[in-house]
């Protein structure tokens, strides 16, 4: 199933990207769907988590996410996973995962397809 799914970007889960080329956007968006958050069974970017990714300068990553509750003890966990699936992507180039408090996620941000999923 996987070979026949269109490409997509990241815009179209609702992230904000800075400096990220349009094929390394489609890379990235790919990658992250790697990214499986383990008590859901959605990944990240579908559920909404993912908030901006920036690459910088030096050639490193930056990727804000949000939380689902505050507090959440999984965060240093979610950040292996993503770091990991950007690999895919990036190779070796440094990734940092930062949390967003001053933004609060919500169901809408997630996609249509983590909804049926999860059936909310």
């Amino acid at each position: 199933m996987e070979g026949h799914m269109r490409e997509h970007t990241l815009a179209e889960f609702g992230v904000e990207c800075r400096n990220i080329e349009p094929a390394l956007d489609k890379q990235l968006a790919a990658a992250l769907q790697h990214a499986v958050d383990p008590e859901l069974g959605v990944d990240m970017l579908n559920l909404g988590l993912v908030y901006r990714i920036e690459q910088n300068e030096d050639g490193s990553f930056r990727v804000e996410m949000l939380l689902t509750m505050i507090g959440c003890p999984l965060t240093d966990y979610l950040s292996m996973l993503i770091k990991h699936a950007l690999e895919l992507a990036v190779g070796d180039a440094p990734v940092m995962v930062q949390y967003r408090m001053d933004v609060q996620w919500s169901m809408a941000r997630m996609s249509r397809a983590a909804r049926m999923t999860l059936h909310v």
